[in-house]
């Protein structure tokens, strides 16, 4: 199989082009980079277009036979096009967005203007470890960005990921709104399915939205540092709750 050489190939700038979040929204399609999302993708079962690796990478090579997966054998200039880290290892596969929605058995993880890829991954990360669902309202970050996937490290493919216009849309879940200051202790957080709302790495919840919630709470901190990063409070949060729940019968 011949190797793309030239990274004006029209297939590797098509494919670079799912850089932005327009793009992969318009197509339904990202890109994910390294050998570890690539077993993930294919554990998932995730539709896959289009494996991009160095002729010399026999993993990836290996992988794409396994699973009949089309190989597209590209040189170190086509390979930079295609990854979003200075030193790209490859490969970048080319997969489509999985169709997702919210599983009704499932608590949710839910991001209201969280805007930093990072946190976001991470987030959905959590919520893949504990078996929750993630939900994400719009002015968050985009979940299917390079930065997210890195962060995510295969939680996207590992639960639902779902769009939803408002905290509405997750009804007849118990909406809990996690926030600053003035909330209940986690522990308060009854039987039945949740819905924890976290809010953007600045401001926090929007008022509305942690006033129209069934339940407001707080994290307690001994320290004397005021806050907690999004993800730093969604895990602690999912954590707690899915212990008060009964739900940490997995690995320790």
């Amino acid at each position: 199989m011949a190797t793309v050489r030239n990274r004006r190939n029209r297939v590797v700038v098509e494919a670079a082009r799912l850089h932005r979040a327009r793009v992969r929204r318009e197509r339904g399609q990202a890109l994910l980079e390294g050998p570890n999302l690539l077993d993930e993708a294919t554990a998932a079962s995730t539709s896959i277009d289009t494996v991009f690796a160095r002729p010399s990478d026999a993993r990836s090579a290996a992988a794409a036979a396994a699973f009949g997966l089309r190989l597209s054998p590209v040189d170190d200039g086509a390979l930079a096009l295609l990854a979003a880290t200075a030193s790209p290892r490859g490969p970048i596969t080319l997969i489509d967005v999985p169709e997702s929605a919210l599983d009704p058995g499932r608590d949710v993880l839910a991001s209201v203007g969280v805007s930093d890829p990072a946190n976001v991954g991470a987030m959905i990360r959590v919520a893949a470890a504990f078996g929750w669902g993630y939900a994400h309202t719009p002015g968050s970050a985009d979940p299917w960005s390079p930065k997210a996937l890195r962060a995510g490290a295969g939680g996207q493919l590992q639960t639902s990921v779902v769009a939803i216009d408002d905290v509405g849309d997750l009804a007849p879940r118990q909406i809990v709104a996690a926030v600053v200051d003035g909330g209940d202790d986690l522990s308060s957080v009854g039987p039945g399915r949740a819905a924890v709302l976290i809010g953007g790495e600045a401001a926090g919840l929007p008022a509305d939205v942690a006033a129209m919630a069934d339940s407001r709470v707080t994290i307690a901190m001994t320290g004397p540092t005021e806050s907690l990063n999004a993800a730093t409070a969604a895990a602690i949060a999912v954590h707690a709750i899915s212990g008060a729940k009964g739900g940490l019968g997995g690995r320790a």
